[in-house]
């Protein structure tokens, strides 16, 4: 069976959701390998570049720490140096196009769209390396069966390719909620309604907060993670009146958010996965979303529906949350739902799949 090894270079850089992903996964990996016999497994290592932060240790992945910094050229031309002769496994939407075998997970299609808000040249240069990136590539694996036929339509993979890895979300669950943290906020439990706030336009903020502006009796103030209300103004959206603005989290911070609110809501307009309605009902959190990327495929009925351009459709579905009865269905229903996305059952999938490559 050929070695195999894992492109690090995700560990450079600013940590995002597509570099958590990764992480997480050689994580799996490295415990479903720990359990097999050494015979049975082929030799896997991580090539990181210098100067990146530590990865959480690995039982029997080994970590390969190149003298050479992360940059574009690293990647295409001393990568595959490095790996030569391995299958290398690039988790995080890029990969070297000169080397052969290679295994590439792509998560989303967003760089073909007008609204994607990513600079031009990185657009320009996604959509001319991504399908040169798929073509060169053993398996091409991706993050739901949305982002497989998003993927195709733009001819960025081609027929037949796209093996579906699902993301896992238990990792909210690992980590207690912090204690106080709604009191320190001001918030009360069941007294809020949860946003991600985001200035890409795409994400879509501007209905959720049309619903509730002026906060309509009835309706609970907004809290929104990650970006402020000056950069949300910038962009030119107008959060309403009485919103909280909470700034980055943590998980155990997140996981009181998610536990104390009354609901998220979630209006993107497309998205390759769409982990946080997901986290969202493991922790007991309605989600109001719009149906739209691969959200109805993960979420299913498991999460009320708005019209991602009509503010009155969240004010609707929003207020359908007051009836107890249909609630407690809609928490029970998520629980289940949610249940099915684990980090051990995306780890042996994705196991399943290098292991086949590596033959």
């Amino acid at each position: 069976m050929r070695a195999i090894a894992f492109n690090g270079k995700f560990r450079a850089g600013r940590h995002n959701g597509v570099s958590r992903v990764a992480e997480r996964l050689i994580r799996e990996v490295d415990t479903l390998l720990a359990a097999m016999p050494a015979a049975a497994r082929p030799p896997v290592h991580v090539i990181v570049p210098a100067n990146c932060p530590p990865l959480a240790p690995l039982r029997v992945i080994g970590v390969e720490t190149d003298s050479r910094p992360a940059s574009q050229a690293w990647e295409q031309c001393r990568l595959p140096r490095l790996a030569r002769g391995r299958l290398l496994v690039n988790l995080a939407n890029l990969a070297p196009v000169l080397h052969r075998p290679k295994v590439t997970m792509l998560h989303d299609a967003q760089f073909f769209r007008a609204d994607c808000s990513y600079p031009w040249r990185q657009r320009i240069g996604y959509r001319w390396l991504v399908p040169w990136m798929a073509r060169t590539s053993r398996r091409v694996l991706t993050i739901s069966a949305f982002a497989r036929e998003d993927l195709g339509r733009h001819r960025a993979i081609g027929a037949g390719q796209g093996d579906i890895v699902h993301n896992g979300a238990d990792h909210i669950l690992e980590v207690a909620p912090r204690p106080g943290a709604l009191a320190e906020i001001g918030l009360e439990p069941g007294g809020y309604l949860l946003l991600f706030g985001s200035i890409k336009a795409y994400k879509n903020n501007a209905v959720v907060f049309a619903a509730l502006a002026g906060t309509p009796d009835g309706l609970r103030p907004l809290v929104v993670v990650g970006p402020g209300e000056v950069a949300l103004r910038a962009a030119g959206l107008a959060p309403p009146p009485g919103t909280v603005f909470v700034g980055g989290c943590d998980d155990a911070t997140l996981r009181a958010l998610y536990e104390g609110a009354w609901a998220l809501l979630f209006p993107s307009r497309t998205e390759g996965f769409g982990l946080p309605p997901v986290e969202a009902m493991l922790c007991g959190c309605p989600v109001v979303a719009a149906p739209c990327g691969a959200v109805p495929e993960v979420c299913g009925a498991a999460a009320l529906m708005a019209d991602p351009d009509d503010p009155a459709s969240w004010r609707a579905q929003i207020a359908a949350l007051d009836d107890p009865i249909a609630r407690d269905a809609l928490v029970e229903a998520g629980h289940e739902r949610a249940a099915l996305y684990t980090w051990a059952e995306a780890g042996r999938r994705l196991l399943d799949l290098l292991l086949a490559a590596a033959r």
